[in-house]
């Protein structure tokens, strides 16, 4: 836990302006996270959560006289309890307990009396300024939550403690990891995030420090994470929660069975695939096979067409052999969807196993049809950097297709290869 480094870290400048601060403390025996906003616009909102749960509990603004601070503890929505109005909001959320909050921003500490709806006994506990960030614009308590699902996908949102405290502070787990590998000298093994589930790969650190792809595979850890905890917290109206929705959300959507695997890394790239089913709420699960590559140069997705020459543009959705202008396309790139050329395509085609979809044709013309292929291929790195083709990203009703086709050695794939390749596979520069 980094709880006295990042306070001392934060209390070296004075907050200023709006700050939503995140504080630590104790209830009910156990460690706790809070998360309030500063009153500059005459309101206090909130959230926090356990520190062996993970799961967001809104404090709902009441009043503001000063520096005492009232919010309302939501309890999570049961039957009867949430009865959705016509625009499909909750108008009286249950209430769980009232929080007063007397915060001395000179000490950095709150006293707070959080006292249970009912007749039970007021509880009293302290909490400290752990960090802070800042925010623009008065955020309610769904403000709060909804910034942690944004971080879950949205990655030109920074998650690290300057703009993130409270979700960073969530995730810093010592994780004890599983067996060791080297590959390509780069050390790494497997740990899983407690909160979450999630079992993923860590590279491993050097001399404390994690190098490389490390920080990057991190931070992908960390996010898919967020989003099982976004959905773990779905059990408040100030979530979303409703009667409509009672059964859903409430768990970590099947990210603790989600079977991760890295199939290559190296001091350039990172390649692996997740696949499973993920289901929060909504009409359908996700089923997915789905496969990633990082770029250590870049700190993204490894940009294929730097290791294929036969990416090609294409308008979105037009047949495989309307191939666009490549400075046409880099020039609007929004229109454009980059795929195999038509000679690949070929290759694809001569070189997939003939039984993968057993004689059903109708399935075949979904899933390897050319205009499939050339909208829906996709690959990853293996072992002695082989390149597996695969077909991902196909829409519910489809996603049977999801599927690894066959795995080619560069030296088979010369002919397609772009001169960058050499960049990361320094083997094909001879």
């Amino acid at each position: 836990m980094r709880l006295v480094l990042v306070a001392l870290i934060s209390l070296a400048a004075t907050p200023a302006f709006a700050n939503a601060l995140t504080f630590m403390g104790e209830l009910n025996g156990g460690f706790i996270q809070v998360e309030l906003t500063e009153p500059v616009h005459g309101a206090v909102a909130g959230r926090f959560t356990y520190d062996t749960d993970g799961a967001d509990v809104p404090l709902r603004p009441v009043s503001v006289e000063g520096n005492v601070w009232t919010l309302a503890e939501e309890a999570p929505c049961s039957e009867g309890t949430c009865i959705a109005g016509d625009d499909g909001t909750v108008a009286e959320p249950p209430i769980a307990a009232t929080w007063q909050v007397t915060y001395d921003p000179v000490s950095y500490v709150a006293q707070v009396v959080r006292t249970p709806a009912g007749k039970a006994k007021p509880q009293n506990f302290e909490m400290f300024v752990l960090a802070w960030r800042k925010f623009a614009d008065q955020p309610t308590a769904f403000d709060l939550h909804d910034r942690t699902a944004r971080l879950s996908y949205d990655e030109t949102l920074p998650l690290d403690w300057k703009h993130a405290p409270y979700e960073m502070q969530l995730l810093d787990h010592d994780l004890a990891g599983g067996e060791q590998f080297e590959t390509n000298g780069v050390p790494w093994t497997y740990v899983t995030e407690p909160l979450s589930g999630l079992t993923f790969p860590r590279i491993l650190t050097v001399d404390g420090v994690f190098e490389g792809l490390g920080p990057i595979l991190n931070a992908h850890f960390f996010r898919m994470s967020l989003s099982a905890l976004d959905c773990k917290g779905f059990r408040y109206a100030s979530y979303g929660m409703s009667e409509n929705f009672l059964g859903q959300g409430g768990h970590t959507a099947g990210f603790e069975d989600e079977q991760v695997t890295l199939s290559y890394v190296s001091p350039t790239l990172a390649s692996w695939s997740q696949s499973g089913s993920l289901y929060c709420n909504g009409a359908h699960p996700y089923n997915h096979l789905d496969n990633y590559t990082l770029d250590a140069r870049t700190g993204e997705a490894l940009d294929w067409r730097q290791v294929f020459s036969a990416i090609v543009p294409r308008p979105w959705f037009s047949p495989p052999e309307e191939i666009a202008d490549v400075a046409t396309a880099l020039a609007d790139p929004d229109n454009y969807d980059w795929g195999p050329s038509l000679d690949l395509i070929g290759y694809v085609r001569a070189h997939t196993p003939a039984d993968l979809f057993e004689g059903d044709a109708e399935l075949a013309e979904i899933c390897f049809s050319d205009q499939a292929i050339a909208e829906q291929l996709n690959f990853r790195v293996v072992e002695n950097a082989d390149i597996m083709f695969t077909l991902s990203g196909f829409p519910h009703v489809s996603s049977v297709c999801n599927a690894d086709l066959f795995s080619a050695s560069l030296t088979d794939l010369a002919p397609f290869l772009a001169a960058t390749a050499k960049d990361y596979f320094p083997e094909t520069a001879d």
